[in-house]
């Protein structure tokens, strides 16, 4: 058993919206973004008007960097909700969690 009193981490350390004391596991999926087959207008890199009309599969992979992001965005929200339950002060915050 562990510290926080469960056998396992099978919720991700997040039950009903409040923190077990587990740590914080996350899983994210992107759906591929699909390409667009419909001839568009655009411009190359020297500015000369050009038509891209794609054949084939053309998807960029976003997982890598949306991973990262995801992960930022995470932490951002755990140090916004520890900063708006503790009053809003980095003060405060350490005077609690140090």
């Amino acid at each position: 058993m562990s510290a926080n009193g469960f056998l396992s981490n099978h919720a991700g350390g997040i039950l009903g919206g409040i923190s077990s004391g587990a740590p914080i596991e996350l899983r994210v999926h992107f759906k591929p973004t699909p390409s667009i087959f419909h001839a568009q207008p655009t411009q190359d890199i020297h500015g000369n008007s050009v038509t891209c009309n794609l054949k084939g599969r053309h998807d960029p992979c976003i997982a890598v960097r949306g991973s990262v992001v995801a992960e930022a965005m995470a932490v951002l929200v755990v140090a916004d909700m520890l900063l708006l339950n503790m009053g809003s002060t980095l003060a405060q915050v350490k005077k609690v969690y140090m």
